[in-house]
């Protein structure tokens, strides 16, 4: 019943979505960006121009300005759909820890996943799907040096990764960043829960002091105008 598109933008290794309901045709975007927003027309062309209910951020992103008041504002969603712990100073539909939101026949769970961004939220598609944001990586994880109290950030993310393990092995993974414009070092696009259990290191780590020591460790440059980048989507 759920079909989900994955948009790779052009070579920035940044990943957007479209989930649609297909016997419904009711669609919902997720973290589009500045740039790339005919990438998502044509996609929801391709699928018959369904209805968007939704438009969604898993967080505040730092190196890519979203996109995603537009298409609130050219669909009339009523808001962008963000955890409440988002300092988003646009029309917001905040979401709680457990919230569904229910998409023509299909269901997206809210799962709160802080860590990368204190306002992380992880999308849980029919438990089929797990949009992961930057809370994990097929390979590694979301970076903590991007604003906010490391170590603080830190103990969040390891305490959301084990929320994410807990879950269905056969759960598809589907990141918000793929390749080497990534420094992520899988070709892969799509992953599964069992896959990084089993060879994600950050996810093998279960010392909350060894864990912040790689997470502080070997990271590549931060994005370039990653303040004002956040700045601006907030400001939205």
């Amino acid at each position: 019943m759920v079909h989900l598109s994955q948009l790779i933008l052009g070579d920035t290794g940044c990943v957007s979505y479209v989930i649609l309901c297909r016997k419904n045709k009711v669609a919902v975007i997720v973290d589009p960006f500045q740039g790339f927003e005919e990438r998502v027309e044509e996609e929801l062309n391709a699928l018959g121009n369904p209805h968007v209910k939704y438009v969604m951020d898993t967080h505040t992103h730092a190196d890519r300005r979203s996109s995603s008041s537009f298409f609130v504002d050219k669909y009339s969603t009523g808001g962008v759909v963000k955890s409440e712990k988002s300092k988003y100073m646009g029309e917001k539909r905040a979401t709680k820890n457990g919230d569904v939101l229910t998409v023509g026949g299909a269901d997206i769970k809210v799962l709160y996943t802080p860590g990368h961004t204190y306002d992380h939220n992880c999308y849980l598609i029919d438990q089929d799907y797990l949009l992961v944001g930057d809370c994990l990586f097929i390979g590694d994880v979301g970076r903590i040096d991007l604003g906010g109290n490391p170590r603080e950030k830190s103990d969040l993310l390891f305490d959301s990764l084990r929320k994410l393990e807990k879950m269905s092995p056969d759960l598809k993974v589907c990141p918000n960043h793929v390749g080497a414009a990534h420094a992520i070092s899988s070709e892969e696009t799509f992953s599964s829960i069992g896959k990084e259990i089993k060879t994600n290191e950050a996810m093998q780590i279960k010392d909350k002091d060894e864990f912040f020591t790689y997470m502080t460790e070997g990271w590549p440059p931060k994005p370039d105008d990653w303040e004002q980048i956040i700045q601006d989507n907030l400001n939205g």
